[in-house]
């Protein structure tokens, strides 16, 4: 017999912040060395919309911001995440999208 247990408020919240160890492949980051690891923390539905509004003039925005929310270690700012190569940053957005619960984007 299973017993289920209500869930609290801070069982519903702990997700934002728990934090996940992404590694790097080293082709990303043009090295022969091995892996780098960063830190990524879910991306919470306040932090979301905020992006979304943020980002309504140029939705180019949405994967540089969510980047910005999500990296935990190293912090980078704005300007150094448009900088990164877009490989990463899809890489990235895949890994933060994954964590979040976000399904894949559907093409028609």
């Amino acid at each position: 017999m299973t017993i289920d247990f209500q869930a609290t408020p801070e069982d519903l919240l702990a997700g934002a912040s728990v934090t996940f160890e992404i590694a790097l492949p080293a082709a990303l980051l043009q090295r022969n060395t091995g892996d780098l690891t960063v830190q990524l923390r879910p991306v919470t539905i306040g932090a979301f919309q905020l992006i979304m509004k943020a980002a309504r003039q140029d939705d180019g925005l949405i994967p540089l911001l969510l980047i910005k929310e999500s990296l935990v270690q190293p912090t980078l700012s704005l300007e150094q995440i448009k900088q990164l190569p877009l490989g990463l940053v899809n890489f990235l957005i895949a890994r933060i999208r994954e964590i979040s619960g976000l399904s894949e984007k559907k093409s028609n």
